[in-house]
């Protein structure tokens, strides 16, 4: 995240990938599953411009944490809509 805020994205490349992603004209993901940590969170709700209260990022952390997988972006934004609603 620090690479990324920093704007160096060949850094932010070279820590999460082996391949790095802008050599193809891509850029980073970063998904949420049932390893990830509050910063995976916080670094999905930015990109998505999603405030990154703490009930909208403890309810994404909790569904990760009881999934076998790595949530979709379509699960991930009904998270944050029901922690909106909550």
């Amino acid at each position: 995240m620090k690479a990324f805020k920093k704007g160096d994205v060949a850094l932010a490349n070279s820590v999460y990938s082996g391949v790095p992603s802008h050599l193809f004209g891509l850029e980073q993901i970063i998904e949420i599953g049932p390893m990830s940590g509050k910063s995976n969170v916080l670094f999905w709700l930015e990109r998505h411009k999603i405030p990154a209260d703490e009930v909208t990022v403890a309810r994404i952390l909790d569904a990760a944490k009881h999934s076998a997988r790595v949530l979709t972006d379509d699960e991930l934004h009904a998270l944050c809509a029901g922690a909106a609603r909550a």
